[in-house]
């Protein structure tokens, strides 16, 4: 039995219709949605067998709209696992296919990049991308959606201009302690500085590449060994007591300092308990022993 040739939704290539639903499909998400950034990611030394890299940045975000298929809660929930409590909080996201094309350059969304969901200042790492649902209406597809994740930080770079996102660097990540002998030159090292390590006291030395790069976390002027704190380390801090790499100075100044001391360790936020759990630990658990838990026999 043929189709009815007088209903035009067996049509499914009539494209006043499509345009139609496409245009009503970016007005729902206008009217419904909200305002995301949407941050691409950036491979750093990409690895062309495997596609991948050991490092990445984040340098850029785009404003565009999305309606938010998780309205009732956050799916994954919160489970406790032999590494620890892991908060495993997922979300999904649908966009327009065109919307997303005009503003982002982009074709599509990959996986990896980040949103930035404003709501409750989440940061999500795009897992999966369905791009056949809703399933061809009138024999096309108007939309995407996002499956996401919550992002785990795991010394990323991220320097996008926007405070909120840029955060994560300064609540998270690796952080670098420098005693200083003392400082010279005009001016003050402040958060956010870029500073280079240097081989002398000459701020017209050469830079120690891009590896010798960091960012100011914090500067603390007081007692005799000031203390810098740098974070956003691109690479290995090729710091050592003996030259070639025994200065560290400011960006565009000639503000300079000696390194006589380095302390390197890792971010945690003020809702770590890690100090807490090792103290009450040592009440439960032997470690003069060989075996902290007990004879084997």
């Amino acid at each position: 039995m043929a189709l009815n040739p007088y209903i035009r939704l067996h049509n499914q290539n009539y494209q006043p219709e499509q345009n139609l639903v496409e245009d009503l499909t970016i007005e729902a998400i206008k009217i419904h949605g909200m305002e995301m950034f949407y941050i691409p990611r950036s491979l750093v030394k990409r690895d062309d067998l495997f596609g991948e890299s050991r490092y990445s940045r984040f340098v850029d975000f785009k404003m565009i709209e999305m309606y938010m298929d998780t309205t009732q809660a956050f799916e994954g929930g919160d489970t406790f696992t032999k590494f620890g409590f892991e908060v495993r909080d997922s979300v999904k996201f649908t966009v327009s296919r065109k919307r997303f094309i005009r503003e982002t350059g982009m074709q599509r969304p990959l996986e990896g990049d980040l949103l930035f969901l404003p709501l409750n200042r989440g940061l999500f790492e795009i897992k999966f991308v369905e791009h056949e649902n809703p399933f061809y209406q009138l024999g096309k597809l108007f939309s995407y959606q996002l499956t996401c994740e919550l992002f785990q930080y795991s010394e990323e770079e991220f320097n996008t201009g926007v405070e909120e996102i840029d955060a994560i660097n300064d609540e998270t990540g690796y952080k670098v302690n420098l005693t200083l002998g003392g400082a010279y030159g005009t001016g003050s090292f402040g958060k956010g500085d870029i500073v280079y390590q240097y081989q002398n006291g000459q701020v017209t030395g050469g830079v120690a590449g891009e590896t010798a790069r960091a960012k100011v976390y914090s500067y603390d002027s007081g007692g005799a060994s000031p203390v810098l704190s740098l974070t956003d380390v691109s690479g290995k801090w090729l710091y050592s007591t003996n030259p070639p790499f025994k200065y560290v100075t400011k960006a565009n100044s000639s503000l300079y300092a000696e390194v006589i001391g380095i302390d390197d360790q890792m971010g945690i936020g003020n809702e770590a308990k890690n100090n807490e759990i090792e103290t009450e630990s040592l009440d439960v658990l032997n470690f003069d022993e060989d075996n902290p838990f007990g004879d084997l026999f």
